[in-house]
């Protein structure tokens, strides 16, 4: 009988940590003046580095020094300081960080009272609670150009609701948002690791903003209805996503417990991102069953393993999507595991190699090692 695939697996736990969850990921170009503009770029830009994004906070940080007043300089310092403590606490941001990057918001209000890179500061320290997105207009009306805005513009459609503008600004990602080429592949991936009609907790700029765009834009896999799960912090988007995936009763608040609700009160099926918030998949550990880049939520046990296997092979893995690119080495593992198990080695050999091949490519081999997933 075939083993079916849970996060009861003893191999899941490891392998979580090699997943990226999201929150502000970023990557650097070199660290001369004349390249200083592309030193802290959004998250849908590309991939980020914790050592690039250091030494580009240092940068920022003695050129704000020198001219408290340039704007530029406090807000890259701004991003790129809070992109590394992110990148490398999981996702969160320390209080301390927090308390600092408030400091700097401050001391630009101080010298350019309402400056566009102000608004934008104080947008993503109260992101994402609706005074948030309060500075994100003051900021669109002062600068409505600013590539910057793009992708939180489209979070903002998506709170509201508003149907028009989530076509507006999808397509201003796809046209000058820079949005990194490996986005769109992980998005197309994501998509097509959910049955119809299916229901999908995103968790961050990088896996949710691409994946609407590719919806919006390219037509693809409209059926499945996508949630930012830091939306769910507000009321009524709460409760239009329970109503649009045609939930009875009333839902619940914010976080995983609103997700395993959701799977008990509507037809549609329920599922999360690898990308999700760790602390998702660690409240609903032993309900989560691997379909390729998402877990379907389930109360009763559920054998992926056949879909697994069918949703690896259309996979783009695209090794160029920075961070996300970690994620396709869960299920690619999760096969590997069950290929093992069952005798199988020609899919075991065949499914080694091709995890080998591609985590060379992202640099993750050693990881894979240390969870044991390779041998030596």
């Amino acid at each position: 009988m075939t083993r079916a695939f849970t996060t009861r697996s003893l191999v899941l736990p490891a392998l979580l940590a090699l997943v990226a969850p999201l929150s502000a990921q970023t990557q650097t170009e070199s660290l001369d003046r004349p390249a200083r503009s592309a030193l802290a770029l959004e998250p849908v830009q590309g991939a980020w580095s914790v050592t690039e994004q250091r030494d580009a906070a240092a940068l920022w940080d003695a050129m704000r020094k020198e001219d408290p007043a340039n704007t530029e300089a406090q807000y890259n310092y701004f991003k790129a300081t809070r992109n590394a403590r992110m990148a490398a606490n999981n996702g969160d941001l320390p209080p301390a960080t927090e308390a600092e990057l408030k400091q700097v918001s401050d001391e630009t209000e101080r010298y350019a009272p309402g400056s566009f890179e102000g608004c934008m500061m104080r947008y993503q320290l109260a992101f994402p609670s609706r005074q948030a997105f309060t500075e994100l207009g003051k900021a669109y009306q002062k600068e409505p150009d600013r590539m910057e805005l793009i992708s939180p513009m489209l979070g903002r459609a998506m709170l509201d609701g508003d149907k028009a503008d989530v076509l507006r600004w999808s397509r201003a990602l796809r046209t000058r948002g820079e949005q990194a080429p490996g986005l769109t592949d992980v998005a197309v991936d994501m998509l097509q690791s959910v049955d119809a009609n299916g229901v999908v907790f995103t968790n961050g700029d990088m896996d949710t903003h691409p994946a609407v765009a590719v919806q919006q834009v390219d037509g693809y896999r409209q059926d499945v209805l996508v949630v930012d799960q830091r939306l769910l912090a507000d009321a009524g988007y709460r409760q239009r996503v329970w109503s649009e995936a045609s939930a009875s009763g009333q839902p619940p608040g914010p976080g995983p417990e609103y997700a395993r609700s959701l799977s008990t009160s509507s037809p549609r099926p329920v599922y999360l991102a690898l990308s999700i918030d760790p602390s998702w998949t660690m409240a609903l550990r032993g309900q989560l069953y691997p379909t390729g880049l998402a877990f379907r939520l389930s109360a009763r046990p559920l054998d992926t393993t056949p879909l697994l296997e069918q949703r690896w092979a259309l996979l783009r893995k695209p090794a160029n999507a920075g961070p996300l690119s970690r994620n396709y080495l869960l299920p690619g593992s999760l096969l590997l595991e069950h290929y093992r198990a069952s005798g199988d080695e020609a899919g075991a050999a065949r499914t080694e190699l091709e995890l080998r091949r591609f985590s060379d490519r992202i640099g993750a081999t050693q990881d894979l090692y240390k969870a044991g997933i390779l041998k030596h």
